[in-house]
């Protein structure tokens, strides 16, 4: 399937929930963010980079918050929802959607609108020893 820079440019600004990986467990005034890890191993002929995949829910109310990592992120939207950035911009994440943030790229930033908990598998490449998430403000 063909994509548009538009899709394109939506679609990351949309998963940006990257979505998603933030730490084990955050409260928010109406929701939380649970990141769940999955497993973890070494990426093979690499001493410095690791795989990390892991299991995000957001509750309704919960935002995640603007981040970026040492390495790659991938995610596959489980349970899909709509998400709402500050601006007030609504953007839909369907069940099923694929997303990828480049090392360094901030994501994040948005507020789970909907009635249900979005779901998504994350998986990280990233280097051992550093932080997974590094707040942007």
């Amino acid at each position: 399937m063909t994509q548009t820079i538009g899709t394109r440019a939506m679609i990351r600004t949309a998963a940006t929930i990257a979505l998603f990986a933030i730490a084990p467990v955050f409260a928010f005034a109406e929701g939380a963010i649970t990141r769940t890890e999955l497993s973890r191993a070494d990426v093979p002929g690499s001493d410095t980079h690791e795989v990390i995949v892991a299991r995000l829910e957001i509750e309704p109310g919960a935002t995640v918050p603007r981040h970026t990592h040492h390495g790659d992120e991938h995610l596959v939207v489980i349970t899909g929802g709509t998400m709402q950035t500050g601006g007030g911009k609504q953007i839909p994440f369907p069940d099923g959607m694929a997303a990828h943030f480049p090392q360094g790229e901030p994501h994040g930033g948005l507020t789970n609108v909907g009635d249900t908990v979005m779901i998504a598998i994350t998986t990280h490449v990233v280097e051992k020893g550093k932080p997974l998430n590094v707040p942007v403000e």
